[in-house]
């Protein structure tokens, strides 16, 4: 892990007008999708985003009353992909 190299990345992208292909590389490493499942009659799919110089970081799954919030906070479902 290389935290101090990231944490220069990010300094570097402070104000991104457009994301572009080249950020994009500068940042990620790669990307695993998994397959659908169906648990309790939910559609969820798992997606992990491994970071360059640090890897994969796990973010916490929403519960529906917290994607709800998140919604009504910042306007807009970006909880579509469930962990």
């Amino acid at each position: 892990m290389n935290t101090d190299g990231f944490l220069g990345l990010v300094r570097r992208y402070t104000d991104i007008q457009t994301l572009t292909h080249e950020i994009l590389h500068e940042f990620i490493d790669k990307v695993v999708v998994h397959h659908r499942e169906n648990i309790h009659g939910e559609t969820v799919q798992k997606v992990e985003i491994h970071y360059n110089m640090i890897g994969h970081v796990e973010i916490p799954h929403m519960n529906r009353e917290q994607t709800q919030m998140y919604v009504e906070l910042f306007g807009r479902n970006d909880q579509s992909r469930s962990a």
